[in-house]
């Protein structure tokens, strides 16, 4: 190994928006947070860098909606929020290109999300709904070196929950409220 081909640890951080592919039910836009590690465990022929990325991630969705309830025997319309969060923990493979300053990279792996549906409205019944599923992701990025170990990024994350549970409403019905993402993040990272 040459000096500066050792194996090296990277903290980052992601904020970004995310994108949920779902019905009319489920708010669509919403913002994601995102603080990770990597190990590049491996690097071949001075170019290609093998790693392992662990990353937490926090994502909520919201809409302003109509929700009603009596007051004082009057039934009287309020604007309340109906909210979707995700909280994710994911572990990942990556394979990064060393390109002088640019650093593209790919990255795929599984994990475990933990989501919650909250809303007011009369019309989905209680209006909580908690789920802890499986998720698989496939990530990707174009980094920037700005300065001796520091970087910058753009990144694009697609995440799949595995088994959405249907929610069930009032009428005895059910909906999809849980669905996959899309995310489209800026990144600062540093390497140790």
């Amino acid at each position: 190994m040459e000096p500066g081909d050792e194996p090296h640890l990277l903290f980052g951080f992601r904020a970004g928006a995310d994108f949920q592919h779902s019905g009319d039910v489920t708010p669509k836009v919403g913002y994601s947070l995102s603080p990770f590690v990597q190990y590049d465990y491996a690097r071949l022929a001075d170019r290609l860098g093998l790693g392992l990325r662990a990353e937490f991630t926090f994502d909520r969705f919201q809409k302003l909606v109509t929700a009603y309830a009596y007051v004082n025997g009057a039934l009287q319309s309020y604007r309340t929020t109906r909210a979707l969060t995700y909280f994710d923990f994911a572990l990942l493979a990556t394979a990064t290109a060393y390109l002088g300053r640019l650093q593209p990279w790919v990255a795929a792996g599984a994990g475990v999300a933990l989501a919650n549906f909250h809303t007011a409205e009369s019309d989905f019944g209680s209006g909580d709904c908690h789920v802890a599923r499986l998720l698989v992701l496939a990530a990707g990025g174009i980094d920037l070196a700005v300065g001796r170990r520091a970087l910058v990024g753009v990144h694009v994350e697609y995440r799949g929950m595995l088994a959405k549970p249907d929610y069930p409403l009032g009428d005895g019905t059910s909906i999809q409220v849980f669905s996959d993402r899309l995310s489209l993040s800026a990144a600062f990272m540093y390497q140790f």
